[in-house]
């Protein structure tokens, strides 16, 4: 696989031949400028190369491939597109901005997510629409029983490419690739790029491929306001409360898993605030409700684990609390982007206790320049490090062993010689 460069650039939608119906769209959703990413990722994708776009969360990425597939498809009446997301929510989210720039165009969608029913999808795929937005392992299940429903698929998309194998989806990802047949375009979107992204490219694109690295790529953007409270475990309900009472706007808090999401969605509840909570054991009307009940603005406090940390965009988010620690730096990453997003500024806040020790030091890259406030005056972080240990074994037993040797010492009228008189001697 051959990576190149790109040297088209183009500052204005206007100049880059989208469809009259799509320039109206982006007229009604109040969106006049591409971004940096769009001004590259959309001409170059228009001309067939496929491409490897990375690009910071909150830049535009859904927008820079739906109007090329969009544009795409125009041109090409038998042509079709999928394009594949990591959770359901991500893929609603793509489905409902793909409907409102196509609302115009004579473009058949079509939603292919687990939770929802089965049948209903079956019956839209027959029907060959000619787009589809879907997870991959719901895709994989329709594959399995019907080989020919990804038949005339020109171009794919695979949003969130870093996140794809982290989810176990590989094997899905070999068989829908196994699936499609003839020449096709492939774009892929990512905030990052590492091995993951990388094997998922060789698996699905051609010998020359367009990189495009966005010049603050896996980077928080600019307008978010960054602040790190150093305390003790036991302080940070007590601190949630100040910080959401000071607070304006909406807010998304993040917890470690499902345990702490209930615990601490139904602490806020008995305080009477406006919330709810989202993770991975609701079912997907349970989650479709929250969603819903947040954009609309009837919860303010939204509690979540990790599954909403990607590609959610909600305008009034004004405010994400980190009340524990992602798993891996990159959903930190990901996490205070749902914040700041296009062009608005945002704030995170980031709690943080002594056993953090490891993954504080992890996503350091990503707080530069954050405000850290000593909240807890005796705050000091744990050392777990093996060396730690084991120095800090092995000082023990050098106390045993001189308290042994100093008393033999002392029997025998030796005072002040041996390894005891060594040892003090180095102390001083």
């Amino acid at each position: 696989m051959k990576i190149e460069t790109p040297t088209l650039r183009l500052n204005s939608f206007a100049e880059m031949n989208l469809e009259p119906a799509l320039m109206r769209a982006l007229q009604k959703m109040s969106i006049s400028k591409p971004t940096a990413i769009q001004s590259e990722a959309i001409p170059n994708s228009l001309n067939g190369t496929d491409v490897i776009a990375i690009a910071q969360t909150g830049s535009g990425k859904t927008l820079a491939y739906a109007l090329s597939i969009l544009t795409t498809l125009a041109k090409k009446e038998a042509a079709r597109a999928l394009v594949l997301a990591p959770s359901r929510e991500m893929a609603q989210q793509i489905y409902k901005v793909f409907l409102e720039l196509c609302a115009e165009m004579p473009v058949s969608a079509c939603l292919v997510i687990g939770g929802s029913t089965g049948s209903k999808q079956i019956n839209q795929l027959k029907k060959n629409p000619r787009l589809i937005i879907a997870t991959p392992g719901r895709m994989n299940d329709h594959l399995m029983t019907n080989k020919l429903l990804l038949q005339n698929v020109e171009v794919i998309v695979i949003d969130e490419a870093d996140r794809m194998l982290d989810m176990g989806f590989a094997p899905q990802l070999k068989t829908i690739q196994n699936t499609l047949r003839g020449a096709r375009q492939t774009l892929m979107f990512s905030a990052s790029f590492g091995k993951n992204v990388e094997s998922i490219a060789q698996l699905f694109m051609n010998h020359k491929v367009m990189m495009i690295r966005s010049a603050q790529a896996e980077a928080p953007v600019a307008a978010l306001k960054q602040k790190v409270l150093l305390l003790d475990r036991t302080m940070k309900n007590d601190r949630l409360l100040d910080e959401l009472n000071a607070a304006r706007g909406g807010v998304i808090v993040f917890t470690g898993n499902q345990e702490n999401c209930e615990a601490l969605g139904q602490y806020l509840k008995d305080y009477g605030y406006e919330t709810d909570l989202i993770h991975g054991g609701l079912s997907q009307g349970q989650r479709n409700r929250v969603m819903r009940e947040f954009r609309e603005g009837e919860i303010r406090v939204l509690v979540a684990t990790d599954l909403i940390a990607r590609g959610l965009d909600v305008p009034h988010v004004d405010n994400v609390v980190n009340f524990d620690l992602p798993f891996q730096a990159e959903d930190f990453l990901h996490r205070i982007g749902r914040t700041a997003r296009a062009g608005r500024s945002g704030q995170a806040i980031t709690f943080v206790t002594p056993s953090d020790t490891r993954m504080y030091k992890k996503i350091q890259m990503y707080l530069k320049g954050a405000e850290e406030i000593k909240v807890d005056p005796q705050f000091e972080f744990i050392d777990r490090s093996r060396k730690f240990r084991f120095e800090k074994k092995e000082a023990g037993t050098g106390k045993q062993t001189s308290s042994k040797q100093g008393s033999k010492s002392a029997s025998k009228g030796k005072s002040g010689s041996g390894k005891s008189g060594f040892a003090k001697k180095k102390r001083q």
